[in-house]
């Protein structure tokens, strides 16, 4: 639309502040925060998880030492009844029920022995090493006549093997034992030989008094553990000597074995249960708890508790997916109110614009007012007296030739409509300069409009506009000023029809919107370029040869003082849309 100046939305510098951008690193800051603070709440279900397995642990290693010691107690009485021979041969009391236990481990030793050699046989220094591992004295082989082939250590009484491996030439028995029915005191030989099955020949271990008392002890305690059933989640129980040889484990074939472990030797040197998490040989991750146990006021081995790992990851599971879900949950509520936030502050800013540029809109024009006025009275006074003697001049002093004197009413009535012309300029400056008096009542706004309609009817036909009008039958009465509000729709009626200077279509629609009603005017003119629309904000801006670019700013006064708002669009090729909106 052409001429004039009007309420522009323009680009607020303050709303980048505020843009998606920025919601989004916000966004992105709220899910780390949320992230971090999920790890840390696993990471503290995680430590409570196994705080409670290692209270259940220490209630149970206390047990297992209430046991172990009671059983070492016991021992203690067993060992002084075995100080003495058994009469006979035969087996002590005492020792009934640990003979078969103890018999079965030997026999599992020595077949593992033979099965070892048949792989790959042994050297001394291997025979050396089996005989720690298993804590006996010595191992020897001797060939099917009964010639020792290789031994560690040498036999210490060679004449104690005799009886065994005549037995065993004269294939009497497969199997010699001769471990029960002796003293466990003295200098006392414990033997066992076996006919080996597949490679030709004897095998003949042999134990001291020493070696028997510790693997009795060993059973003992091994029973102490073995008799307590161990709920699902624990993994293994092991007694251990101060030296970290393995007593007793809830898997035997673990009995026997030393360990070089720094955590365990330093366990050893405190009261309090100590825990761990490590892997075993598998890859599976346990949760190790560990407590020296006291005989007699004195350190006399660990006890220790494995927890397998799928104890807790079940539980686990569930709280990451609880943190997951609620971590969701909290970002997206949080997105939502940074959101709302987003749009209320936009929106807040867009409005504490459009009233900056209200105001600024104000004090220019009450500055321009000022000055019209100063200047409007001092040129109408002698414009006044210039119109005056025009008109005596076009009456009095009339040619007599008739082709002077019709050229002479020529120019004078040119000159008096100049001057007519000049006159409403000023008359407008005025306006501009005094405050709206609004004549207010309650009016029909259809009215009103079919009333401009009809005003503008044949000039829009002689310009070959086309009027095109949608009215709203039910629009509610408002409280106008109809010869201001009349004089407003003129100005961009007007507008709007020089726009199309080849003719096109002027449309007017009115309809209610909740508490206002919308009255819209576009044209299918050429638009206003982007560029210029920084310009119609300047009083007097026109593109018309005898515009003074006072038509707009006069209407958005208008328009304002009804408490109304004045918004334009326009797109270059596109036509210029007018929307006007009044308070019902």
């Amino acid at each position: 639309m052409k001429g004039g100046t009007s309420l522009i939305q323009r680009d607020n510098p303050l709303e980048k502040i505020f843009s998606p951008f920025y919601l989004a690193i916000i966004s992105g800051i709220l899910l780390v925060i949320l992230i971090i603070n999920g790890f840390l709440e696993i990471s503290r279900t995680k430590k409570g998880f196994y705080s409670l397995l290692e209270r259940e642990a220490i209630v149970l290693l206390q047990h297992f030492e209430r046991n172990i010691q009671e059983t070492l107690i016991s021992l203690q009485g067993m060992e002084e009844g075995l100080k003495k021979p058994v009469p006979n041969g035969a087996s002590s009391g005492l020792l009934l029920g640990w003979e078969e236990s103890i018999g079965e481990y030997l026999i599992e030793v020595i077949h593992r022995i033979d099965q070892a050699d048949r792989e790959k046989p042994l050297t001394l220094p291997d025979l050396q090493r089996l005989t720690q591992h298993y804590s006996i004295t010595s191992i020897a082989f001797y060939d099917p006549k009964g010639n020792l082939l290789r031994s560690w250590p040498s036999p210490l009484f060679p004449q104690s093997d005799k009886p065994l491996l005549r037995e065993l030439i004269e294939k009497k028995r497969p199997l010699v034992i001769d471990l029960f029915g002796k003293p466990l005191y003295g200098s006392q030989i414990f033997s066992l030989g076996l006919w080996r099955k597949k490679t030709p020949g004897i095998i003949i271990l042999q134990l001291n008094s020493n070696q028997m008392r510790s693997l009795l002890r060993q059973f003992t305690i091994q029973r102490s553990i073995s008799d307590i059933g161990l709920r699902e989640g624990i993994l293994f129980i092991s007694v251990q000597d101060h030296q970290l040889l393995t007593l007793a484990h809830t898997d035997p074939s673990f009995v026997g074995r030393k360990e070089d472990d720094p955590f365990l030797k330093n366990s050893l040197k405190t009261d309090q249960p100590l825990s761990r998490h490590r892997q075993l040989s598998n890859g599976e991750e346990i949760f190790e708890v560990v407590k020296t146990f006291y005989f007699s006021n004195q350190p006399w081995g660990l006890i220790r508790i494995g927890y397998s790992s799928k104890e807790v990851q079940p539980l686990l599971g569930e709280v990451k997916k609880n943190v997951a879900l609620s971590v969701f949950i909290f970002l997206t509520l949080g997105v939502m109110a940074i959101t709302l936030i987003w749009v209320n502050q936009n929106r807040h800013l867009k409005k504490i614009k459009e009233m900056e540029n209200r105001i600024q809109l104000a004090e220019r024009l009450s500055s321009l007012g000022h000055l019209a006025a100063g200047v409007a009275h001092e040129i109408r006074n002698p414009l006044n007296a210039i119109g005056m003697g025009i008109q005596r001049l076009k009456r009095e002093f009339r040619p007599g030739e008739e082709k002077t004197k019709e050229e002479y009413i020529q120019f004078t009535e040119l000159i008096l409509k100049e001057i007519q012309r000049m006159n409403e300029i000023i008359e407008e400056f005025l306006t501009l300069s005094r405050p709206f008096q609004l004549n207010l009542k309650v009016s029909s706004l259809q009215d009103l409009l079919k009333n401009l309609i009809a005003l503008f009817k044949e000039e829009a036909s002689a310009q070959g506009i086309q009027l095109q009008v949608d009215l709203n039958t039910q629009l509610p009465p408002v409280n106008i000023d109809e010869q201001r509000l009349t004089q407003a729709l003129i100005n961009i009626m007007k507008n709007g029809m020089e726009a199309m200077e080849k003719g096109g279509v002027l449309h007017l629609e009115a309809h209610p919107y909740k508490d206002r009603i919308e009255v819209v005017l576009s044209d299918t003119g050429s638009g206003i370029p982007v560029d210029h629309m920084g310009k119609i904000f300047n009083y007097y801006y026109t593109t018309k040869e005898k515009g003074i670019g006072l038509g707009l700013p006069i209407a958005h006064r208008i328009i304002e003082a009804h408490g109304g708002q004045l918004k334009i669009e326009s797109k270059v090729g596109g036509g210029t849309k007018v929307t006007i909106v009044l308070p019902c």
